[in-house]
Order: structure tokens, then C-alpha cells, then sequence
């Protein structure tokens, strides 16, 4: 896992995310990736409006494409732009994050190999689908240029595809860089809920131990509350632009899909191909969701414990501060992000993607 991470950092200043890279185990940042990171900034602002634009003209002026809907692409691409310039003119946000995460992530993996504790099963099989989701999406963006615009044999708008796909991924590394950090912050919670019923339920260990053991759980927790909440906080607007582009992306793109797929001109090869990466991009935002719903499940786990006048005054002050201590991951302070959350916009999209294309057999049936 720890080279996964590091092979997505490389990617991450490739394409302008952040200007740190991962050396020795830690976050450096140089004078050379400043430089490089500000340019491709600069780049991506600069020449994408004209891209987007060029590639929602051509999408409009498809053969199988209506022409009632032929502002639909227009609308799609200028949200897109919308969302990738903003999370790059946010990138000091995510930068300062990193140096926050990396202290938080050093004291849990010190305290991991300390006491012997394993990664929670469950954790680590989410840590890799949401790396394959990513994985997926990054290629298959990149690759779709080469598949829908190759009959067209053009080199400039072979370039402006590479262009458009290459900094949609920034969309893709945005909610990865979120779902890592979050993910590190319920192992952490997961350790200490593993470490807490270890310490209660063994015998051989003396008071005093206990005691020191308890005021180390302690201020992890307290450390990890407050790391979350910083994340909450800077990643909050992002995240809801990345919510906003994902809801109009999974409108259109349904709409359009359904049309697509009823022409018999194209190959079936690549209406299943654009279908995976339509469900692949869900689910991949819906592990978002899921990892924020997690961290509260782990910080809120409920602890059973001997009756309260077996307990030690350390492990009951604990005991207190932790129940009243309550996470409230909320976006922008709007709503609050879990599964239910994620099921309530699946059905407005269902409902919203429908109206659109109800919109379009009617348009169909009158002409």
C-alpha cells in the first residue's frame, strides 16, 4: 500500500495536484516542483477553456447526438472546467493537509508497530478498491481518446482529447487524496478501539501501566478528532464541487449514454466501454461516502466495559471524554456525508437522468 501511495504522488505532481513528493517515507517539497506545479497550473488554466470547448463541439455535432440536446455538452464541459480550476487554485489547502496527515499517520503507524496491531480487514480491502476504481477511471479516461477520436485522424483534436481526459483525472485524484486521508484517520480510531479493549480486558498489566497506556490513547484520539475536522474543513468546498460535477456528469452522461446506445452505427465494444466508466466513477464516489460514514462508526463505537465502580478514574475520564466527543463531518456545514446521503442523490439522479430522457422521446416522437 505504501507504494501505491507513492506511485499516486508521482502522478499527483505530474499533473499539477500538489507539490510535495513522498521521500523516505515523508512529504518534501522543492524549489523545482514549486516551479513545475505553478506552470502546469498555469497550463491547464489557461489552454482548457478553449479544449473543453473544441471537445463539446465536437460531442454536439455527433450523427447520433439530438439536436435539442446539443447544449447538454456545453453545459457538462463548463462545470468540469469549473470544478478542475477551483481544486487547482485550492491546492495550498491540500499541501498545508499533508504536513497535518503525515504527523497523524507517523504517531498511528509508531504506535501500530509498538503494540503489534494489524489493519482492520475491511479497511485494507477498501484502501484497494478504491485504488482499482482510480486506476480504472485515470486509464480509461486516457484511453477513450485513443478509441472514440481514432477514425477521425486528426492530430489536433488526438491533442485536445489528451488535454480534456488528462485533467478530468485531476477530478479522480481530488476525491482520492480525501478518501486516503480520511481512511487514515479511521485506522487510527481502529487501533484505538482494538488498543481500549485490549488494555481493559488484560489482567497481567499493572495500574500505572494502564494509566500511561490510557493517556496515550488519549491524546491520539484527541489528535485524530482534530486532524478530521481540519480535513473536513479545507476539503468541504472541494467536496462540494466534486459532488456538484459528479450530479450533472451522472445526469448528462446518463441521458446521453441511454441515446448512444440505442444507434446502431456505433460498435457495441465501445458503448460497454463508456457504460464501465460510467459505473466504475459511482462507485468510486461512493466510497467518499462510505469512508465518511466509517470514521464516525469507529469514532462513535460503542464500548462495553466492566460496571462503572470497577473501573479506574483514568479509563472512566476516558470513557467520558470519548462519549462527548462526537464527530460531525459535515460539508460547508450543509449536510452531512454517509451512505444515506449517497442513496438520496443516486435517486435524484435516477429521477433527474429520466425527466431528461422522457424530455428527449418526446422531442423524438414530435419530429
Amino acid at each position: 500500500m505504501k507504494r501505491i501511495g507513492q506511485a499516486y504522488n508521482v502522478y499527483a505532481v505530474f499533473i499539477g495536484m500538489t507539490s510535495y513528493e513522498t521521500m523516505g517515507g515523508k512529504f518534501r517539497q522543492s524549489r523545482i516542483t514549486r516551479i513545475y506545479c505553478l506552470l502546469i497550473n498555469a497550463i491547464f488554466l489557461t489552454l482548457l477553456p478553449s479544449a473543453f470547448w473544441k471537445s463539446a463541439k465536437l460531442l454536439s455535432t455527433a450523427d447520433w447526438m439530438p439536436s435539442y440536446m446539443r447544449v447538454t455538452p456545453y453545459i457538462m464541459c463548463t462545470i468540469n472546467y469549473a470544478a478542475i480550476a477551483y481544486t487547482l487554485i485550492s491546492r495550498c489547502y491540500r499541501d498545508a493537509m499533508l504536513m497535518d496527515l503525515q504527523r497523524i499517520v507517523l504517531e498511528v503507524n509508531r504506535e501500530m508497530l509498538r503494540t503489534g496491531k494489524k489493519m482492520n480487514s475491511l479497511l485494507r480491502r477498501m484502501f484497494f478498491l478504491k485504488t482499482f476504481t482510480l486506476t480504472y477511471s485515470c486509464l480509461s479516461y486516457i484511453l477513450a481518446v485513443f478509441i472514440y477520436q481514432w477514425k477521425a485522424q486528426n492530430w489536433s483534436n488526438l491533442c485536445n482529447g489528451l488535454l480534456v481526459n488528462i485533467s478530468l483525472t485531476i477530478l479522480f485524484v481530488n476525491t482520492f487524496f480525501y478518501f486516503t486521508s480520511l481512511w487514515h484517520i479511521a485506522r487510527g480510531y481502529d487501533f484505538v478501539n482494538q488498543q481500549l479493549n485490549e488494555i481493559v480486558a488484560c489482567q497481567s498489566m499493572d495500574l500505572e501501566r494502564k494509566s500511561k497506556e490510557l493517556r496515550g490513547l488519549w491524546a491520539l484520539h484527541r489528535n485524530l478528532s482534530y486532524t478530521a475536522r481540519r480535513i473536513n474543513k479545507h476539503y468541504g468546498p472541494q467536496m462540494l464541487a466534486m459532488r456538484f460535477d459528479y450530479f450533472i456528469f451522472s445526469i448528462i452522461n446518463a441521458c446521453i449514454g441511454t441515446i448512444y446506445s440505442t444507434t446502431d452505427q456505433e460498435p457495441s465494444l465501445e458503448k460497454i466501454f463508456g457504460s464501465l466508466i460510467y459505473w466504475v466513477r459511482s462507485f468510486d464516489f461512493f466510497l467518499n461516502d462510505y469512508i465518511c460514514d466509517l470514521v464516525s462508526e469507529y469514532q462513535m463505537q460503542p464500548k462495553f466495559f466492566a460496571p462503572e465502580s470497577s473501573m479506574s478514574n483514568e479509563l472512566s475520564s476516558y470513557l467520558i471524554y470519548e462519549s462527548s466527543t462526537r464527530l460531525d463531518l459535515l460539508v460547508c456545514g450543509l449536510y452531512r456525508v454517509n451512505k444515506r446521503k449517497w442513496l438520496q442523490m443516486v435517486g435524484s439522479i435516477v429521477v433527474h437522468s429520466s425527466m431528461l430522457f422522457q424530455f428527449h422521446l418526446v422531442m423524438r416522437g414530435g419530429l
